[in-house]
Formats: C-alpha cells, structure tokens, sequence
C-alpha cells in the first residue's frame, strides 16, 4: 500500500511541477503576439522570430540579425531570476527583425483595447537617428483629409521609442497611435519613463481605446494618460518590426537587447501585469524536479 501511495503522489507531483513550469513561461494566456526565444527553441542560425502567440506567423530578419544571447536575467527589485534565459541583442544599426506588407507568413492582429509587455534592456546610447523598440500598424487603409499632416496615410500605429539625449543614461520610452489626432494627443509625451542602462526591466503599455494609456515598470504603475483615440479593430494589423518601428526604418535601431515580447488584445489588469513580470521567466524543469523528488523520497 505504501508503495502504491508514494506511486500516485509521485505522478501527482510531477504533474503539478509540469505545470508549474509551464505556467511560469505565460501565466495570463493566450497573446496573440508572443515572442520568447526560450519557448520558441530559437537557434543562432534562425533567421526568423517565430510568434508563440494564439495568432502564429514569424517575423523575418531584416539587413542584419540581432544576436541571440543565453544566460542570466534578474531583476533584484522584485526577486525575479532565470539562469536559463534567453534574449537576442542588437549589435548595430539595421540588425532588426522586421516583415513586409506583403510578407504571407507575418501575423496579423485585429486591436482595440490592448496590452504590451516587453523584458528588455538598454545597453547604450544612439546607433542612429532615434532608437526604436518596436513597432505594429496596419497598411495604409485612407488618406488623411485635412490637419497639419494631410495627405499622409491614415494607419493605426503603436510604436514604442527612447528618448536618448547625450551620452543615453537617460532613457525614456513613449508609446504613439499614429491616427490623425495621435501625434497630437500625445505631444506632451506624458507618458514618459525611466528604465536606465544595463538593467532589466519589465515595461507594459495599457491602452484602452478612447479612454487612457498607462505605463508599468516592473509591475507598477508609472503614468497614466488620457486619451480620446479610438481604434478599430477590423483594420488589420500586419507590419511588425522588433528592434526597430518598421520594415523601411531599420537603420533606426535600438540599441538593445530584449528578452520578451507579448501582445494582448484586451486591457490586462493590475493584477496580471504583476503575474507576467513575476512569472514570466522559465524555472529549469530538470533542476526543480530532482531537487523536489530527493525531498519526496526521502519524505516517504
């Protein structure tokens, strides 16, 4: 009988540790852009990101490939610590990964309210021109009409970019809907945050349409901004750019290294930002288990 017990309770804890580390890699589910070079298995000689998210796809290197880089990520602040993680770096100018329009196997997403979270790190100042982390808009779907910019084509963006003055030790990160009123809306650029240099750093934009964008670090809220920009969600989503805004912009590269990248097509809540910052990073399955399976047994 005691055989039979220590039996089951091992398949039960196996399992339950299966799952924990499984949970670990995304506890609040189903992104739909998810980009993760440990749960993806990417290799050195990939020369695509490929998106774990619920909508699939991958983005393609652009003139150059960032770097993937495997080590130990920690944030002291919040106690998170992987010795098993994984990041790709970008070394220079245009080393992005970034589709095309017509690129058949890039996601598409349909956004509203949404949610970005970004592991990252800033590793120095300027390549060229501006730093831009990332970047998702639609094709051209109307001209705009009037205002300071007509003519130009009425997309919806999001871009996240650092505002690196001097030698970069100060760094910042906006978030801009390019629609007519966008630039405008944000122009004051409240919505600013510092994440320093050579550390890193959990960073979530909130944007719920109409309503506001806020900004977390590491899980806590930093700035909360309203807005009046409505976006429509039937308009498709499907200019991805990492380490850079765009395809066509790739020498404004970030000088950086990133470590996730995830969409949600909803406005996550406090609450599951601090989920993902805290849990977001892959335990070592092998390690756990045999550390918890020598206690068991000796246990039984």
């Amino acid at each position: 009988m005691k055989t039979s017990n220590s039996n089951m309770l091992s398949v039960v804890l196996i399992t339950a540790l299966i799952s924990s580390v499984a949970f670990a890699v995304s506890p609040v589910r189903n992104p739909v852009l998810y980009f993760n070079p440990v749960e993806t298995r990417q290799q050195k000689g990939d020369n695509a990101w490929r998106n774990a998210g619920t909508v699939g796809g991958q983005i393609e290197r652009g003139r150059g490939k960032p770097i993937l880089e495997r080590g130990t990520i920690e944030i002291p602040a919040i106690g998170v610590k992987s010795d098993n993680a994984a990041w790709y770096t970008a070394t220079q100018s245009n080393t992005v990964f970034a589709n095309e329009e017509e690129d058949k196997a890039a996601p598409i997403v349909h956004l509203q309210d949404f949610t970005i979270g970004l592991l990252m790190r800033i590793n120095g100042p300027l390549f060229m021109e501006e730093h831009q982390v990332f970047g998702i808009q639609t094709k051209p779907w109307a001209a705009i009409k009037d205002g300071w910019n007509a003519g130009a084509p009425r997309d919806q963006i999001v871009r996240v970019w650092l505002d690196a003055k001097g030698s970069g030790i100060f760094q910042n990160i906006s978030i801009a809907q390019n629609v007519a009123q966008h630039r405008q809306d944000l122009a004051k650029r409240k919505n600013k945050l510092n994440i320093g240099q050579k550390e890193w750093h959990w960073v979530h934009i909130v944007f719920a349409s109409g309503k506001s964008i806020t900004n977390y670090r590491d899980g806590v809220e930093v700035a909360n901004v309203p807005t009046q920009v409505e976006w429509d969600p039937a308009h498709e989503m499907l200019q991805h750019g990492i380490f850079t805004s765009a395809h066509v912009e790739q020498q404004r590269t970030c000088n950086c290294s990133i470590a996730i990248y995830r969409v949600y097509d909803r406005a996550l809540s406090a609450d599951e930002i601090n989920k993902n910052v805290r849990n977001s990073l892959a335990v070592d399955p092998a390690g756990k288990l045999a550390v918890t399976w020598g206690k068991m047994k000796r246990g039984l």
